[in-house]
Formats: structure tokens, C-alpha cells, sequence
């Protein structure tokens, strides 16, 4: 069945543009050259994926987009705009109502790429097989209050003070946060809320925030609670890897808007061992004794999926990013013809690989040597880089 994609734009040459591009393609078009169009064409069409311009009269796409995330969530949401918009983009990017963001003018065989792969990803996430696991699950962890009011905060350009008494309202949180911009890699040297905060930026403080009380909602029973602290420790690292590695090997500052990507890349695992903590420490042990298979191919084998596709499905369904979700969906088939941000992914499947060598432990994950040709960078680069991060977190 054909997909249903509705773009959204009040130039008309750009709409013409589109319908000819799309004319013989596999994809039914609608379009909309106001934001109240759209809205009154998604109420009666079955549309899958919204692409709208930021910069409108009337309903700007800012405000489009977040209607259509409030009344119709199922919908692909994909900013195409120019680069005059870069604050509203980001905002957007911020409170989770877009996936991607295309720059016009565009390539037509880039941009029909680009649709062609992000439906690709949507069909794994919706693989008949994931969504059984899921819909037997005992909890799909949510994203959290404190997250909410979080990104409700920043939505409204709080001050320093209300952001500081939103993560004190909960310990851990706090903890966490102080821990980590007193790490070596920020060097804070703070024991005030306020203080990180602006050394680190929201966007640090925000993705920590989502991440810990994930964590901390962990199944914490005896057994357990050194792999949760073993899965946090190396959460943070990857982190810390994939911002040094993307600038050291890449030459450019990660986007901030991606700058979550090594601290949820494993957050499938956290999924089943909440709900499945018994099962998942044998499939521990089981690999730790038998070193023939992988660890995705040990997971798939006892669970149908593996924990690329929970964690995968987990962030879609929080609406993060489509980098973010491509992290971890691909991190240890960073080959991927259908990956869009094959840059991102293939820093995160390699910081993944040596920062569980740091931690000296054998995860039974194997690097993908082609990757490292792509990019053009050694073995020993990249262990020189993520040896350089202090572990003391």
C-alpha cells in the first residue's frame, strides 16, 4: 500500500517542485500551502509522514508541528526549510516535534532517498515480531515528569534558578547531574546545581536527565544493581567517546541535538532486564561461557529481537530524534545501506567497541573494520582517543 506523505509549504513553486518530483513515484502526495490546510487534510486522510516549511504566515510550522504531534502522533514529522530558521528548528529539535531537518534548496534523489530510509527504519521498528515483545512487556518505561517539565522549562526560556529547583527536587537526578560535570571530561569542579548547568548547557543537563531516571527505574534487586551501575558507567563513557571521537576523527562539534546518542545507544538492554531479569542474567552468563555467537545474534535467538530493536523502538516511541533512534537501532550493523546518519552511527558502534575494552570487559561485540575504512581512521586512533577519557565518573 502506497504511504501518504503531506507537504507543507506557502511558496507555490516549491509545491509545484514537489508534485513533479513525486508524480511517478511509489509515494501519494498531498499539499498544503497553510498550516490550517494541513491540519483539515490530516483530519481526513490517512497521512504518514508530514513535511513542512518553518517560516509561514498565519500558523508557522513551529506551531503546525506541534499541533500535529498533539492530535495526530503517529505521523511522520519532518522539517524542510531554509537556513535562516536555525533557532525555531532547534526549539523544535528540543521538544521532540520533528525527526529530521532538510535544508532547501534540495537534491530530488537525495530527498527521495532520504523518505525511501526513514520508511525503511519505520517498517523494523514496526516488525510484527517487536511489537509482540512489546505488547508483552510488564512496563515500557516513559519518559519521565521531571523530563516533561524539563523541556516544558525550556519551552518558555526559564531561568537557571527554575531548572536548578526542578533537578533538586529529586536526589538521584541531582546526584547524577553533579557527578557528571565534576567528571574530568567537564571538569566543573561545582557542588551547585545552577553552576552545572551552565557550565554544561541544557541540552547536556536535559539528556542526563532522561537517561538517569531510566536508570534508576532499573530493576535494582541485589543481583542486578552492579550490572545497572556496569550499563550506567558505560552509558557515560560512550558519551564522553562519541563527542571526542566525532571531533578528533571527523573534525566538527557533534550537533547537540545528537548529543544523547552514546548515552542511549544501549538502552534496549535496560527494557529487558526490568521486565525480563532473571531470563537476561542466564543470557549473561551464557555468553560469557560460550564465546562462538554474538551478543545480538544470543539475544535474538532467546528474545526474537535484540536489544537494537528495543532500544530503537523505545526512542522512537519517546519521538527522540531519527539519529538518536538510528543510533540505536543500527550500532553494531553500522553498514547499513538504510541509515541516513551513517557518520553518527558508525561513531557510536565504534566508541561502543572500545569503551567496553576500557572497562576491560569482554562484551562480545566485534568492530566492523569496513566502517573504520569509510571514515579513514585506525584501531589505534581510536583507542588512544577513548583511552584518553578519565573513568572516574
Amino acid at each position: 500500500m502506497k504511504k501518504n506523505i503531506l507537504f507543507v509549504d506557502d511558496e507555490k513553486q516549491i509545491l509545484r517542485a514537489v508534485n513533479r518530483l513525486f508524480m511517478d513515484s511509489k509515494y501519494t502526495v498531498f499539499m498544503a500551502d497553510n498550516g490550517e490546510d494541513a491540519l483539515n487534510i490530516l483530519e481526513k486522510e490517512n497521512i504518514d509522514m508530514l513535511i513542512s516549511d518553518m517560516r509561514m504566515p498565519g500558523m508557522d510550522g513551529y506551531q503546525l508541528l506541534k499541533a500535529v504531534k498533539e492530535e495526530f502522533p503517529s505521523v511522520i514529522r519532518i522539517i524542510l526549510s531554509g537556513y535562516a530558521e536555525g533557532e525555531v528548528v532547534f526549539k523544535s529539535f528540543r521538544q521532540n516535534l520533528a525527526k529530521l531537518y532538510l535544508f532547501k534548496p534540495w537534491d530530488n534523489s537525495q530527498l527521495m532517498s532520504i523518505i525511501d530510509r526513514v520508511f525503511e527504519t519505520e517498517k523494523v521498528l514496526k516488525d510484527k515480531n517487536l511489537l509482540s515483545i512489546v505488547s508483552n512487556l510488564e512496563e515500557l518505561p516513559t519518559i519521565s515528569d521531571t523530563y516533561n517539565r524539563f523541556c516544558s522549562l525550556i519551552d518558555i526560556d526559564a531561568d537557571v534558578r527554575e531548572f536548578s529547583a526542578l533537578i533538586e527536587e529529586d536526589p538521584s537526578i541531582a546526584a547524577k547531574v553533579l557527578h557528571y560535570a565534576n567528571s574530568a571530561f567537564f571538569g566543573a569542579k561545582t557542588g551547585s546545581i545552577s553552576q552545572a548547568i551552565m557550565y554544561m548547557g541544557l541540552d547536556n543537563i536535559k539528556n542526563i536527565v532522561l537517561t538517569a531516571t531510566v536508570f534508576d527505574r532499573m530493576n535494582s534487586s541485589e543481583k542486578l544493581l552492579h550490572l545497572r551501575e556496569e550499563l550506567w558507567e558505560h552509558a557515560c563513557l560512550c558519551n564522553k567517546a562519541v563527542i571526542l571521537l566525532h571531533e578528533r576523527l571527523l573534525g566538527k562539534r557533534l550537533p547537540e541535538i545528537y548529543a544523547s546518542a552514546g548515552l542511549l545507544h544501549d538502552i534496549g538492554k535496560i527494557v529487558f532486564i526490568s521486565n525480563f531479569p532473571e531470563g537476561y542474567s542466564r543470557l549473561i552468563k551464557t555468553i560469557d561461557i560460550d564465546k562462538s555467537k554474538s551478543f545480538v545474534d544470543v539475544e535474538t535467538e532467546a528474545f526474537s529481537v535484540s536489544h537494537q530493536e528495543m532500544g530503537g523502538y523505545l526512542l522512537d516511541w519517546w519521538e527522540l530524534p531519527h539519529p538518536i533512534v538510528e543510533a540505536a537501532l543500527y550500532h553494531h550493523s553500522p553498514g547499513l545501506d538504510k541509515i541516513l546518519n551513517k557518520e553518527l552511527v558508525s561513531i557510536v558502534h565504534i566508541a561502543d567497541y572500545f569503551v567496553w575494552e576500557l572497562m576491560g570487559t569482554n562484551s562480545m561485540n566485534s568492530l566492523d573494520i569496513d566502517v573504520m575504512d569509510n571514515l579513514n581512521i585506525s584501531m589505534a586512533e581510536c583507542r588512544k582517543i577513548v583511552r584518553s577519557i578519565n573513568k572516574g565518573l
